[in-house]
């Protein structure tokens, strides 16, 4: 003879589902979600590899944006550099005593530095778009694969540990 559960049995373990409550007596662990962005979240969740590489996609990101960030600034001041230099060339150009040959020679090896300047300007400029280019191309990457992602939570405190 089989036995039946009785029906307060089976109400208290319906009751116990809707809450949220296993048969163990212990509460089910709830998924709490985050997205990267602030967009409208979108798509299932992120596996703990893909959010593992969204991640590093987005330290990338951040190390590239910082890097170009100074190396902008560098340019910025090499370039104030270079008009600080021409206007003190300007001037000097206009009290300059032209037949005194130290004075011209001094006067040439200025400009040569403000040359030299420029050249070092021209040639890091390109390196400097080429960064941008990088940079660009990395947050598209991350946009597409990443941003307004849903992720569990407790996938990312796993990762930040180490697991």
């Amino acid at each position: 003879m089989t036995t039946r559960p009785s029906s307060r049995f089976l109400a208290a373990l319906l009751c116990a589902g809707m809450l949220g409550i296993s048969p163990s007596g212990h509460g089910a662990d709830k998924t709490r979600e985050a997205s990267f962005g602030k967009g409208k979240v979108s798509g299932p969740l992120l596996a703990r590899a893909q959010l593992r590489e969204c991640f590093s996609q987005q330290e990338r990101v951040r190390a590239l944006s910082d890097e170009t960030v100074k190396e902008q600034a560098a340019l910025s001041a090499g370039k104030g550099e270079i008009d600080r230099l021409s206007t003190e060339l300007q001037e000097q150009l206009v009290t300059l005593d032209r037949t005194n040959a130290e004075a011209v020679a001094a006067y040439n090896a200025e400009v040569q530095v403000r040359e030299k300047s420029i050249d070092d300007y021209q040639n890091d400029v390109p390196v400097f778009n080429t960064k941008v280019e990088t940079l660009k191309t990395e947050r598209a990457a991350f946009a597409k694969a990443c941003e307004n992602r849903r992720y569990d939570e407790n996938d990312e405190f796993a990762i930040r540990k180490g697991k």
